[in-house]
């Protein structure tokens, strides 16, 4: 049955940089996504693979993770929108390491108010031993 117990996070969401395992990105991802407004004005750091926005956005790519809720046919990818130099734009589908600050804020792409992150730091990385970030 439902309780009320919170689990807790497995990051410290109160470091000055939080530093997510490539484990925790689905938890991360989650958080970040249903409460953004606990992130605002933080920093963060992960490992993410970079997505381009559908239509050409110079200065905007989503870094993130294919997550697995369930099983296999559910896998999509978990990006967050992120703001950057148009001169620092990261190839797509290529690892990095990322450290990003996250405003909780309205854009366009969401109609509405969101996590927005900006592009602090970032360096190639190497793919995580395990690509597709799960909740277990």
């Amino acid at each position: 049955s439902y309780d009320d117990i919170e689990d807790p996070l497995p990051f410290d969401i109160n470091a000055p940089v939080i530093q997510v395992k490539d484990e925790d990105y689905a938890l991360f991802y989650r958080d970040v996504s249903e409460e953004p407004k606990k992130y605002d004005g933080k920093t963060v750091s992960f490992k993410g693979q970079v997505a381009m926005l559908r239509r050409d956005k110079n200065g905007m790519f989503a870094p993130g993770r294919f997550v697995m809720t369930c099983c296999v046919e559910d896998i999509q990818f978990a990006g967050l929108l992120t703001l950057c130099d148009a001169d620092k734009m990261p190839e797509n589908g290529k690892w990095y390491t990322m450290r990003l600050s996250v405003a909780y804020k309205w854009h366009k792409l969401y109609g509405r108010k969101g996590p927005v992150l900006t592009l602090q730091n970032i360096e190639p990385a190497e793919a995580p031993a395990q690509p597709v970030a799960t909740f277990y």
